[in-house]
């Protein structure tokens, strides 16, 4: 941000850069300050999975009972049938405020379960537009298309298993980071 003043010499504004800012330096912008965080924390989590670490951080909440690490368990589970909806009733339900445990995991389920959908989404728009390149797309476009089509089941099967192995630890009472996701979820201060 810059601050306006008169130069005395010819009346016209004139802008003096921020006392605190280094002279040459740009100030990002905060969508710029959002991509080269998330950018970071992409690398964190792929050099974690690479370890073959799937979770970070997992520790026993003492203050979770059995009820807490029900509704946790039922978030991550119930995203294979009704997607987006239990993290949703937990978020809104006023118990969520007192029980800080079911809130987390509600929103990490959440979270997970709309980024698993944005990666198969975006990857399907890739295919089509990939088909419709002139000549390229018309030769390798059903290699393209077929390689989507066997790797679907695979990318399916693994996140019905990291589900499942997520929803069993948030049972076992463990509040755990996902590598990466989040990361960026309490950056945005969701958790």
């Amino acid at each position: 941000m810059t601050h306006e003043t008169i130069n005395p010499e010819t009346g016209q504004p004139q802008q003096d850069p921020q006392p605190n800012s280094a002279p040459g330096q740009v100030e990002q912008t905060p969508v710029e300050r959002l991509a080269s965080s998330a950018y970071a924390q992409a690398g964190e989590a792929a050099d974690a999975f690479r370890r073959g670490e799937w979770m970070q951080h997992a520790e026993v909440d003492p203050q979770a009972d059995s009820d807490d690490r029900l509704i946790a368990l039922l978030s991550y589970v119930t995203q294979l049938l009704l997607p987006v909806i239990m993290p949703i009733i937990v978020l809104l339900s006023e118990s969520s405020k007192k029980r800080p445990f079911q809130r987390y995991h509600a929103v990490q389920s959440l979270a997970l379960t709309l980024v698993f959908w944005a990666i198969f989404m975006l990857a399907s728009i890739a295919v089509g537009v990939f088909q419709l390149i002139p000549v390229l797309g018309w030769f390798l476009g059903w290699l393209v298309g077929l390689v989507f089509f066997c790797l679907t089941p695979m990318y399916f099967i693994a996140g019905i298993g990291l589900l499942f192995y997520y929803g069993l630890q948030a049972y076992k009472g463990r509040r755990f980071a996902i590598p990466g996701l989040t990361s960026f979820l309490k950056d945005q201060g969701w958790l």
